[in-house]
């Protein structure tokens, strides 16, 4: 009796200790939400066990999903708080937001509505979930606007879960961006909004920091001197024009501050403090996001009173070393909404900038204006998807070619909040060649400084753009070792990225080859290969691809890269490697567009000597033996006689192509072609490939004259003499 009374005793303890652990999971989940900190917050809820049977702490773990750029468990979320009959109907506006992240804007629309059916008219949602339903009705025209540019996040060398903003071009060093983030290890690690250390409820304040771009790499990103940054947000707002000033901000709540200035050289004294910097430009009041224009020119964003509404953006110039006062910019530039992160191109004629105007895809749009000397400011234009997105699109600085600009984006494919992006236009910005040392809108006259030297250095626009490639675009393999890797999140990053490349050239085709280990037999592994890349067609067409355009290729296990055993142990490796899709893009114009490809990287001992000898040939011309065309898998001993055999088709037929060989001698594939013959294969015939990509007939003629294998080929088939 004594042992069961002690057990039942044991078993009570457990079992309070264990509801009591529970207890404080949830807890911790609140206090991590409160915070703001959501990604502590799922953790805790994730441990909590009773999470999917409270319908509030649903609701929080679904809105910190959101928050956190996870749309689809936030969906997820409120779902199940609904079927659970949940108190708190604003559920249906978080779905709204997260169909609006997803740029599903009907679906948006629909719980966006069915939130304002739960409200009365003098509630405080009624009016902003109004507005947000306009949005989407507004936002669904920018989904069939011809994109003007292509966009990719710079990756975690640069970006991290935290908050990365600001980015300044250097304006000494073309290859050289500085930036401000909030991440870890920043100085004063976690402190809370009273600048006191809390581990729990503190956030990482914002430092600044400097990264390099060599060889179409990012360097490691490195922090600014200590000096410089602090505990407090260090914000780096922009350089003089000869970059011998760094102008900052300091601030306690990121909303007000004080402007800083510094020598920021090598040989600056260690003991001399950055000092205020005295400009218009008023941190103390809120100002924000200044841009230095010229020695003479600056322009920010205020909100001071008498403007438009929220945030306007405003200009001072100096005359006779006095700034003068702010003046705002004028109605066809600022609106009620807030108007923020101006940037002006080199030629004073263009100005970039922000927006959270109703005519958004969501937060804050990019949009630029021109100025005209007889009409003004002209032209406004939303720079539109992918630039602009869902979220929020803010100060976007051009490059000093005019070929791509830098951006700060918290949209759902960003790696934390807000990440650094690139956007590389179709069409060069041709004003940031020229040079203005007094804007178009202040001066008429729009007096050009021509400097000889600087003419000398810089080529003509005509030469840029003939010689000069507008985008370095680094294509990598899509990795699987199952059929649900095969749309995994990073195959649906590149894919997105391949989708944006394509539309903005419309003249690219794309081939993807898919390879595998062996499965089983030859014919599965072939087939099942090919149905892998055409899940990845099937996404590309669903972003707008046109099928025609996409070419599809199954290698089965016919060419591994990686040896599928070492010392007759199946190999890791091979299995990490020879799982994947190849993507190769075709009718590339490298005046316009150079692709780099990332390949996998194998050791001579572990490679396989079948892929090497494939890769080399078809970097020249070879011929395959087209044998059989069918619609269902071909099933035939003739699959046993090589194992360069590739299965192949184009995304919008029905039939597939079954090739064997791949030879650089037009009479190899002879001999095999005859050979398929005898075997009553009487459709078999010869398809000449330059760089593993099919010859279209209309081109041979004009590639005989260097090749000499394909002239043999085109007078034996086509009996020319």
């Amino acid at each position: 009796m004594r042992f069961y009374g002690i057990t039942t005793v044991l078993l009570l303890l457990t079992l309070a200790f264990q509801g009591a652990a529970q207890k404080s999971s949830r807890k911790n989940g609140d206090t991590y939400f409160e915070a703001g900190k959501y990604r502590e917050a799922i953790k805790s809820y994730q441990e909590y066990s009773k999470t999917e049977k409270e319908p509030a702490t649903l609701i929080k773990r679904g809105r910190a999903y959101l928050y956190t750029n996870q749309p689809d468990a936030c969906i997820a979320d409120m779902a199940a708080a609904f079927k659970l009959k949940a108190l708190d109907l604003r559920l249906f506006k978080y779905s709204a937001q997260a169909y609006f992240a997803k740029k599903e804007y009907d679906e948006a629309a629909r719980f966006y509505k069915s939130y304002l059916n739960t409200l009365k008219r003098n509630d405080k949602d009624w009016d902003e979930t109004v507005t947000q339903i306009r949005k989407c009705g507004l936002a669904l025209n920018y989904k069939y606007t011809v994109p003007i540019a292509f966009t990719e996040n710079l990756g975690n060398r640069v970006n991290t879960i935290y908050d990365e903003f600001g980015p300044v071009l250097s304006p000494t060093k073309p290859d050289r961006y500085y930036f401000s983030s909030s991440r870890e290890g920043s100085t004063g690690g976690l402190r809370d909004a009273n600048g006191i250390a809390d581990v729990v409820r503190g956030h990482y304040s914002a430092d600044m920091y400097l990264v390099d771009l060599k060889d179409g790499n990012w360097s490691n990103v490195l922090p600014f001197e200590q000096l410089l940054n602090s505990p407090r947000h260090d914000i780096l707002q922009d350089f003089s024009q000869d970059g011998s000033i760094l102008y900052y901000t300091k601030s306690n709540d990121l909303r007000t501050g004080t402007l800083y200035s510094d020598t920021f050289s090598i040989d600056r004294d260690p003991a001399r403090l950055p000092v205020p910097a005295v400009m218009p430009f008023q941190a103390e009041r809120g100002d924000r996001d200044l841009f230095i224009f010229s020695d003479t020119t600056i322009l920010f964003a205020a909100n001071i009173t008498g403007g438009f509404g929220g945030y306007d953006i405003y200009y001072a110039a100096k005359k006779d070393s006095l700034w003068g006062e702010p003046v705002n910019l004028g109605p066809a530039i600022n609106t009620a909404a807030n108007e923020i992160a101006p940037f002006l191109i080199k030629n004073g004629k263009t100005l970039y900038f922000s927006s959270d105007r109703l005519e958004s895809l969501g937060g804050y749009d990019i949009y630029c204006i021109k100025h005209d000397q007889k009409e003004g400011w002209k032209n406004l234009k939303n720079l539109g998807y992918p630039v602009s997105s869902p979220g929020n699109d803010t100060d976007i600085e051009l490059s000093y070619d005019g070929m791509s600009a830098v951006f700060t984006s918290d949209r759902v494919e960003s790696l934390g909040g807000k990440d650094l992006y690139m956007a590389y236009f179709k069409e060069q910005v041709t004003g940031q060649l020229e040079y203005a040392e007094i804007p178009s809108f202040l001066d008429t006259l729009r007096a050009t400084i021509v400097n000889d030297s600087l003419t000398a250095i810089i080529p003509s626009v005509e030469e840029v753009k003939t010689e000069q490639p507008v985008k370095d675009y680094l294509c990598k393999p899509l990795y699987f070792l199952k059929d649900d890797d095969v749309l995994s999140n990073n195959n649906l990053n590149e894919l997105k990225k391949a989708s944006e490349l394509m539309i903005v050239f419309p003249e690219l085709n794309i081939l993807l080859t898919s390879h595998l280990i062996s499965e089983g037999r030859t014919e599965l592994d072939l087939y099942f290969s090919l149905k892998r890349a055409e899940k990845v067609a099937d996404q590309l067409i669903k972003s707008g691809i046109s099928p025609h355009r996409i070419h599809l290729q199954g290698c089965g296990a016919g060419f591994p890269l990686a040896s599928p055993f070492i010392n007759g142990i199946p190999s890791s490796l091979a299995e990490r490697t020879n799982f994947r899709i190849d993507v190769q893009f075709i009718n590339t114009d490298t005046k316009k567009l150079r692709i780099l490809y990332d390949q996998p990287v194998v050791a001579s001992q572990f490679r396989d000597t079948v892929w090497d000898e494939f890769e080399r040939k078809n970097k020249g011309l070879t011929f395959r033996v087209r044998f059989a065309k069918t619609s269902q898998m071909l099933k035939s001993d003739v699959l046993k006689w090589r194992p360069d055999i590739i299965i192949e088709k184009q995304a919008n037929q029905e039939m597939f192509a079954y090739t064997m060989g791949n030879f650089q001698e037009y009479a190899s594939a002879q001999l095999l072609r005859d050979e398929f013959l005898r075997n009553g294969f009487y459709e078999a015939r010869i398809v000449p490939y330059l760089g593993g990509v099919e010859v279209e007939n209309d081109k041979i003629p004009d590639l005989m004259p260097q090749w000499t294998e394909l002239e043999k080929f085109y007078r034996a088939e086509y009996k020319k003499e």
